[in-house]
């Protein structure tokens, strides 16, 4: 029962006061949990009928050693025994309205693709509010898109989504925790369900499509140059160095943390210099970027060019490419 109700908890409000979004809904042999924005269900071996307090219930279940016995009380709470250990849980004995269920047309996905390609952009979800379409991942065509509106990046699924959606952090959040390939999926105009083997299922709400254009911005001729893994080693040692920006400037062979050379951190590396015969002398001027977005591309990407500042620089990895915009001096 506890693996469950972990299963739901994810949508559980815990700082909300209306019912249906701060208990569970345990009916017909299932229990939800909706928080207003995505809703998740599993089959659970109860034949109740209630709505406990979310919360004290998992953190009941979690305490139950031996078997679990679940009861209602005369006073309407529901009572978890397990060997000497008991609890009894609020519910909510009014009735609630908001709970939603999966709908809208029934699509085939690769489960597995998906997620593997939610976990290489969730990184790069923005946190705007003001730009809420930047909060979630679009899918379109056979590409993965995130930005933090410092970084875009694209990802090839390698296979197509059968709608243009654009799926919230949080659903995402959930959908890596869960960890499992869902194995089909339901699309409405505002939702969109997800569906995991032994009747289980996550739902969330839509953002909008409304994003720039993504190819304008990504498809700019570049010269990328393999990423030598001491570069990230640097970036971290300069990390306790760069001002409240969080400036690096890259300049002839040297990655700094000051304008003024004679101040703050550096880091000397042969990739932050152009060799002649490359004739890239773009790399030779200074290029300034934020440390923690450089620091996303760590295991991300491997090759990029950071010679077109103060153009954004490209960035290429394994089925992923992005732009990364500098920092004007």
């Amino acid at each position: 029962m506890l693996k469950e109700l972990k299963f739901v908890q994810g949508a559980v409000a815990k700082k909300e006061f209306i019912p249906a979004i701060t208990h569970f809904c345990i009916e017909g042999g299932s229990v939800r949990a909706y928080n207003g924005t995505i809703a998740l269900s599993s089959p659970i071996p109860c034949d109740l009928e209630c709505k406990p307090l979310a919360v004290p219930m998992v953190q009941a279940i979690g305490k139950c050693n031996d078997t679990i016995t679940l009861s209602m009380t005369p006073t309407g709470r529901l009572s978890i025994k397990s060997g000497p250990f008991r609890a009894l849980i609020p519910c909510c004995n009014e009735e609630v309205q908001a709970h939603v269920y999966p709908e809208g047309e029934e699509v085939q996905i690769d489960g597995a693709q998906l997620i593997t390609a939610l976990k290489a952009v969730e990184p790069f979800i923005g946190v705007d509010a003001s730009r809420p379409w930047s909060t979630g991942v679009l899918l379109s065509g056979q590409s993965a898109y995130a930005t933090n509106n410092v970084c875009l990046v694209e990802y090839w699924v390698g296979s197509t989504f059968p709608r243009v959606v654009n799926l919230p952090r949080a659903a995402i959040k959930e959908m890596l925790r869960i960890g499992e390939a869902p194995i089909g999926a339901q699309v409405s105009d505002h939702s969109i369900s997800f569906h995991y083997a032994d009747g289980k299922w996550l739902r969330s709400q839509l953002f909008s499509t409304d994003w720039p254009d993504m190819k304008r911005i990504l498809d700019q001729p570049s010269n990328p140059t393999p990423i030598p893994p001491e570069v990230f080693v640097g970036l971290d040692n300069l990390k306790p160095f760069v001002d409240k920006i969080g400036r690096v400037i890259i300049r002839d062979g040297v990655m700094h943390t000051n304008e003024d050379i004679g101040d703050g951190a550096t880091f000397e590396h042969e990739w932050c210099k152009c060799p002649e015969e490359q004739a890239l002398e773009g790399v030779r001027n200074p290029g300034v970027y934020n440390i923690h977005m450089l620091l996303l591309l760590q295991g991300i990407a491997t090759a990029a060019d950071f010679t077109r500042y103060p153009a954004p620089a490209m960035f290429f990895g394994d089925r992923l490419r992005g732009a990364l915009m500098g920092i004007r001096l």
